[in-house]
């Protein structure tokens, strides 16, 4: 971060309410008792330029006094200004610049867009304490190497499926697919799912030949042209039962599995299901019983298959065996 960045930052820390206004003498004297040994004529620049960057919120007034003009400065409203929370609070700071990696594809694209410049400020406050570097440098974000990274997105496709949704208009879709692209037109959207890092929309294809085809799972990464249309007509689909079709996900159930150590010890570090409970099999020394609430869905019966005979044992339901 350049000296100039730091050192209005700090300004912008050190200016008032109104009717608290400070002189720049006063912000330059407090500025050199931070460290910040710059003179005077570049802490004025400093101010002019952020009265130029925030005309809405730093304000300037000139008085007459005995030894010429003197300019006062002070806060008129933080609208178009960093919140006080990232100006002043270092932990707060810290708190959103860790969790940027979490936003993308949680929040609107138009949100996240307008948010950027906030990322960019906290990261650049939590930069300038010590005890948030450190922290930052303790603890670090790795993805599960089990789960895709988040393909790319078309943003005006996300824009106008977003759009859409709010306004409860139809779409016109164009898909890549393996076979080349396929079209699809006059879809009613229900909602976005994220599921393994990946963007999904789900969708009432009215058009469809079948009941099969009439509920669309599409991936937005895979999405390469999209239209918005007005709607005369709503979706007859519930939307929980529509997701819950459209991944395969049927009751929930409990399951019981006998499990080696190896495994027993991956599912007391990150259990599968709700309610997990995990002990020794007293009748199989070296096995243990594991019981949980789950949904019966695709990624439960892939799961299941991918173990080997050695790993597990379906003990109920018999017919998930």
């Amino acid at each position: 971060m350049s000296d100039q960045l730091r050192r209005q930052i700090e300004i912008l820390k050190l200016l008032p309410r109104p009717g608290l206004a400070k002189s720049t003498g006063d912000i330059h004297k407090e500025l050199k008792e931070r460290d910040h040994a710059s003179s005077k004529r570049t802490i004025e620049r400093d101010l002019e330029n952020l009265l130029e960057v925030f005309p809405m919120s730093v304000h300037k007034e000139s008085k007459q006094g005995t030894n010429g003009r003197t300019n006062y400065w002070h806060l008129t409203s933080l609208k178009g200004l960093l919140p006080e929370t990232l100006l002043n609070d270092n932990d707060a700071a810290l708190a959103l610049t860790m969790l940027k990696q979490q936003a993308y594809n949680r929040l609107p694209r138009s949100v996240v867009k307008r948010l950027d410049s906030l990322w960019q400020q906290a990261t650049t406050t939590a930069e300038t304490d010590k005890r948030a570097q450190q922290w930052m440098q303790l603890i670090q974000y790795l993805p599960d190497p089990m789960r895709p990274e988040s393909p790319p997105i078309d943003g005006d496709v996300q824009n106008t499926i977003e759009e859409a949704l709010a306004n409860s208009d139809a779409l016109n879709l164009t898909i890549a697919t393996l076979d080349g692209e396929n079209r699809l037109e006059g879809l009613l959207p229900l909602r976005l799912l994220l599921q393994e890092e990946i963007l999904y929309l789900l969708a009432e294809y009215p058009s469809a030949p079948n009941m099969d085809e009439s509920i669309q799972l599409l991936p937005l990464h895979r999405i390469t042209n999209a239209e918005a249309r007005l709607s005369f007509g709503e979706s007859s689909l519930e939307p929980d039962l529509a997701q819950s079709f459209a991944l395969g996900m049927e009751d929930s159930l409990r399951l019981v599995i006998r499990v080696n150590r190896p495994l027993a010890e991956a599912l007391f570090n990150r259990p599968i299901g709700r309610d997990q409970t995990l002990e020794k099999d007293s009748a199989n020394p070296g096995l243990y019983m594991v019981t949980t609430f789950i949904d019966n869905s695709p990624q439960l019966k892939r799961w299941l298959a991918r173990r080997n005979g050695g790993e597990l044992e379906i003990i109920e339901p018999k017919w998930l065996v």
